[in-house]
């Protein structure tokens, strides 16, 4: 090896080595308002929100919903059909 050679391998031996990190913030903790219910700060603002087995006429309100989902899920794309059809023909 050579003069020069060696005097490079020595150079680098004794520089800094680069070293990658990452670095990020500590991980926002949640106040809780005095909301909570049972420790759990899933729905703070809305505790009684999910509470589906005490609504009141639930039957009906489920029936009501699944059947406008279903009726709005065919019905879009029938009238698209329907509108793109008659653009066509005129």
């Amino acid at each position: 090896m050579s003069a020069a050679g060696a005097a490079a391998k020595r150079l680098l031996e004794r520089a800094p080595k680069a070293v990658r990190t990452f670095k990020s913030s500590a991980v926002q903790q949640s106040g809780g308002h005095g909301h909570s219910t049972g420790g759990y700060d899933d729905y703070i603002h809305a505790e009684h929100m999910y509470s589906i087995q005490k609504m009141p006429h639930r039957k009906i309100k489920m029936a009501i919903a699944c059947s406008s989902i279903v009726i709005l899920g065919f019905g879009v794309p029938v009238t698209a059909i329907k509108w793109q059809k008659h653009k066509a023909a005129g």
